[in-house]
C-alpha cells in the first residue's frame, strides 16, 4: 500500500440517513489490474477526500460495511501491514475469506465474573478479533501470553480508534458505551515470513 498523503486517522462518521451495517470481519481483495490505484476515502462517499490509496491485488481486512445513499455499498477497511484505514467503494472490492483467515467471537463473562479467557493460533496475515461489550467510565484490561515474541494485540473502542497496539499487558479507562474490539495478530513485518503464534488471551471488564 502506498499514501498519497500522510497518515490520518478516521473520523467519527454521523450521517443521519445513512443505515450502517452490523461490523464483522472478513477479507477482501482490491480490484484492478496488478500495480492500479484505488482510492481509500474518509468517507462512504465519491466527495469525500482521499486521504490514502490501494494498490489492485492487495488483501485488505474488512472491518465495516454500509449501504451509502449514492447507491454504493462501502467497505470500511484495514491494510495489515500498514493498519492504514478507510472506506473503499463495493464494486472495487471483491469479498471473501481465506482459509484460516481472519474471525470474530463475541466474549461474554460467566455470572459473578468480570473476564474470560480465550486462545488460538495466527499465521501470516490472520487476525482473531474478540468482542466485549462495556460501557463508558470502566475499566478494560488484556492480558496475553503467547508462543511468539511477534505476537500483537490492538484494542479498537466502538468508532474504530485504535486505543492500544503491542505486545504487552493493557488496562484503560473507557470512554464510550459499545463494543470494544481487541485483535490478536502478527506483527506487520513478520506476516510473509512465516512465523505462527499460539496465544491464550485474558479480558476483564470491571
Amino acid at each position: 500500500m502506498k499514501f498519497k498523503y500522510g497518515s490520518a486517522l478516521m473520523t467519527a462518521l454521523v450521517v443521519s440517513f445513512m443505515t450502517v451495517l452490523p461490523a464483522f470481519a472478513d477479507t477482501g481483495t482490491l480490484q484492478g489490474s496488478p500495480g492500479s490505484r484505488v482510492n481509500v476515502r474518509q468517507s462512504p462517499s465519491t466527495t469525500a477526500p482521499v486521504r490514502h490509496y490501494g494498490l489492485g491485488g492487495d488483501r485488505v481486512n474488512i472491518l465495516n460495511q454500509t449501504n451509502a445513499p449514492d447507491g454504493y455499498r462501502w467497505y470500511f477497511v484495514e491494510f495489515p501491514n500498514s493498519s492504514a484505514r478507510g472506506w473503499v467503494r463495493g464494486d472495487l472490492l471483491s469479498v471473501g475469506g481465506t482459509p484460516g483467515g481472519s474471525s470474530t467471537q463475541r466474549v461474554s463473562f460467566a455470572p459473578g465474573t468480570s473476564a474470560a479467557t480465550v486462545g488460538g493460533k495466527v499465521q501470516g496475515t490472520q487476525a482473531r478479533d474478540y468482542l466485549v461489550n462495556a460501557g463508558a467510565g470502566q475499566t478494560l484490561t488484556t492480558s496475553t501470553v503467547g508462543t511468539s515474541p511477534y505476537l500483537q494485540v490492538q484494542v479498537f473502542d466502538p468508532n474504530y480508534n485504535n486505543l492500544y497496539s503491542g505486545s504487552r499487558n493493557w488496562s484503560g479507562v473507557l470512554r464510550r458505551s459499545g463494543d470494544y474490539r481487541i485483535r490478536v495478530r502478527l506483527v506487520p513485518e513478520k506476516q510473509q515470513s512465516g512465523v505462527t503464534g499460539e496465544y491464550s488471551l485474558t479480558i476483564g471488564v470491571r
